[in-house]
Formats: structure tokens, C-alpha cells, sequence
């Protein structure tokens, strides 16, 4: 019996539905690109959807999850609505999680959620008018000493994070209680 199975078919698409709904939460954090934006960031998004359903090095708990997403595609323009849950919907995975699964897959969880959400932040450089170039560095100092467990990222890669996806980035480690 897999983690999955243990749940009730509720419980189960939040899970399979998340990966792709808080990188879509994190894209649409910033308008600012336009379509430019939307179509790296999607880009982005399906990327790294794909090679977490391929890593046969990690958890395979969180393969299984990520196969799952992939495999119901079709579906992703359904997932699309009221994705300002996300947030809340991060809790109730972890939840579940720990209720259900392995600690290391409680662990996996979290990583690969956050690694999803980096990346479609990262997928695109939006002009930030609102961010100064001291607000900038702030934000990177204080990203370098966070305990987080994010990876170091080079400058010009934060600079691509903007305020708002920073903003949104913050919210899904505190759902994710990674801060």
C-alpha cells in the first residue's frame, strides 16, 4: 500500500494537484513579465515537474506524487482556479504527510516544493521597479545567512526573484514550517 492509497480521493488530488498548483501560485505572484513570463515560467514549471518524476535517487514516495501530476495533465487548466489556497493547501499536505507517510518523505515533501516554487521564480527576471538596489542586496544578505536549507544561489539568479515572488516564496517556507 502506497502513501497515496491511504488516502481518500480528497486527500489524494490535493496532494498530486500541489506541485503544479504552487509553482502556477508563484507565477502568477508577479504579472509584471506579461506572456513573456508565463511562458518561462510554465516552461520552468513542466521542467522540473518532469525530472522530480524521474529522479529514481530520491524519495520514492515523492516519484510516485510527481508521476501522478505529470500523468494527469490534462487536468492542470482545471487546477488553475483559486490558487491563492496554495498556502494553506502546503499545510494540509504536510499534515497528511506525517500522518501517513515516512519522515524522510515528510521531508522530501517540503524540499521538492520549494524547489519547484525557486524555480519558477527564478524562470523568468521581471523588471522590479519597487526594489531598489539596496533592497536588493538586503534581501540577499539576508537569504545567505537564512537556515532555510535553500541552495546558495549566484546574484544574478536572486536578482531574478522579485519582491512579490520573494514575498511568495516566504509564505510557502512558513506554510511549509521551513523557516
Amino acid at each position: 500500500m502506497t502513501f497515496l492509497d491511504k488516502l481518500t480521493q480528497d486527500q489524494r488530488d490535493l496532494v498530486i494537484r500541489l506541485p503544479y498548483r504552487i509553482g502556477l501560485w508563484v507565477s502568477q505572484s508577479d504579472t509584471a513579465g506579461g506572456r513573456e513570463a508565463v511562458e518561462s515560467e510554465g516552461q520552468a514549471l513542466s521542467n522540473i515537474l518532469h525530472a522530480f518524476a524521474e529522479d529514481v535517487f530520491g524519495s520514492e514516495t515523492l516519484q510516485y506524487v510527481m508521476s501522478e501530476t505529470i500523468r494527469q495533465k490534462n487536468d492542470w487548466p482545471s487546477w488553475s482556479k483559486q490558487v491563492d489556497l496554495v498556502p494553506g493547501e502546503c499545510g494540509d499536505a504536510v499534515t497528511l504527510m506525517r500522518q501517513y507517510g515516512e519522515p524522510k518523505d515528510v521531508k522530501a515533501l517540503k524540499n521538492h516544493l520549494m524547489e519547484i516554487a525557486g524555480a519558477v521564480a527564478l524562470a523568468f527576471r521581471e523588471e522590479d521597479s519597487s526594489r531598489s538596489f539596496f533592497a536588493a542586496l538586503g534581501l540577499y544578505v539576508s537569504h545567505l545567512f537564512s537556515s532555510s536549507g535553500r541552495k546558495r544561489r549566484r546574484f544574478s539568479d536572486f536578482l531574478n526573484v522579485s519582491t512579490s515572488e520573494s514575498e511568495a516564496l516566504g509564505a510557502i517556507a512558513d506554510a511549509l514550517e521551513m523557516s
